[in-house]
């Protein structure tokens, strides 16, 4: 194996300060404030008597709590419970495709290429990172314009097509703070072995694998979001995923998005696979890459404010919100304190092919 130069890939001090907050907060309240102390003593007295007595436990996915899980066929419906009680023991602290990356052998020296696959990547920041963790050189696609359709996420927010332009105000912003600049509407890859592949995965991916006959895919990482655009790039690399090969979904626990998309297309090949780990997406690293420590310091708490206050961390504590009750009534007390220790959005999941099915037949067989 050749050696392999591998950078930091940690990236977590915003999960960090998150924590040192929260214990602050618990702080002040047993040493100020006795009463509330005695309020939120009761409130957990009732709460533990009210998750003895609901029914609804475990049928709402973690870190959404929106739709019932027995709103799906029954086949889809057994496949979320089995993909829960087996994440549940793979849960890691840090950012999925980073954890990944770092742990990805170097290549053979003589040995086939390899690819490392970033679909969706905003400014750029998971690929420079993936490759930066991996030391190996990390392809990223995306159109740069935005979601090249509609996305449902389950039963709550539609967002439209074209979100996450890198043109939006709010990418503008983190370009110019974390050093980004711009070549032909492209991110550029500052220094690091990348290359980014401007234009949807509909038009690009398949072009991209025929010029690179034979190369297997070692790592993917997929941050399209929706459902048509996970299914058709995972049909589009079928052919190139091997034993070993990692898939990355930043999104997964979105039951009608790339789990989705994952459940169909392993039914439909009869893959043999296996979870490896869950934990943060990839969106909240990049307050880790604003340049300015004053800056990196105001992103950090306006993020968490944004997630708490603002965001889906809500129905931690809006007492109307139905995702409330589900949540404290229905988790887990393990996916409890799980959440509760981030500052954002725990939906990253990976999975490793142990075995091809019904692809390696398909592959064997004359065109």
């Amino acid at each position: 194996m050749a050696a392999i130069d591998r950078q930091t890939v940690d990236h977590t001090d915003l999960h960090r300060l998150w924590k040192a907050i929260a214990i602050g907060i618990g702080l002040a309240v047993v040493v100020m404030a006795p009463a509330l102390m005695a309020a939120v003593g009761i409130l957990a007295v009732v709460l533990l008597c009210g998750r003895m007595l609901y029914r609804g436990g475990d049928r709402f996915i973690p870190n959404l709590y929106a739709r019932d899980t027995r709103s799906y066929d029954k086949a889809y419906g057994a496949f979320i419970r089995q993909s829960l009680a087996s994440l549940r023991t793979k849960k890691i602290a840090g950012h999925t495709l980073l954890w990944e990356a770092s742990r990805l052998p170097a290549p053979p020296v003589d040995g086939a290429p390899e690819l490392v696959l970033d679909l969706g990547v905003w400014i750029g920041w998971s690929t420079r990172l993936a490759a930066e963790a991996s030391g190996r050189k990390v392809y990223g696609f995306d159109t740069f314009t935005g979601l090249v359709e509609d996305w449902q996420i389950d039963d709550q927010t539609l967002i439209k097509q074209g979100t996450f332009s890198i043109s939006e105000p709010f990418a503008r912003q983190f370009i110019r703070d974390t050093g980004v600049s711009l070549d032909g509407g492209v991110p550029t890859a500052l220094g690091r072995d990348v290359e980014f592949i401007q234009g949807s995965t509909y038009d690009t991916l398949e072009p991209f694998l025929t010029e690179r006959p034979g190369a297997a895919i070692r790592l993917f990482h997929m941050d399209l979001d929706t459902y048509e655009s996970c299914l058709h790039a995972l049909e589009t690399c079928k052919d190139r995923f091997v034993e070993g090969s990692i898939l990355v979904f930043d999104e997964y626990l979105v039951t009608n998005g790339e789990m989705r998309a994952f459940y169909e297309f392993q039914e439909r090949y009869g893959l043999e696979w296996k979870y490896r780990a869950w934990g943060l997406e990839i969106m909240e690293m990049n307050v880790h890459m604003v340049a300015s420590p004053v800056k990196r310091l105001w992103y950090a708490f306006d993020w968490i404010s944004r997630y708490w206050l603002r965001g889906d961390g809500r129905y931690v504590w809006q007492v109307l919100d139905k995702r409330f009750w589900r949540f404290w009534l229905g988790a887990p007390i393990g996916d409890i304190i799980f959440m509760l220790g981030a500052a954002g959005q725990r939906k990253s999941v990976s999975i490793e092919i142990t075995g091809l099915g019904g692809l390696q037949r398909s592959r064997s067989q004359p065109a």
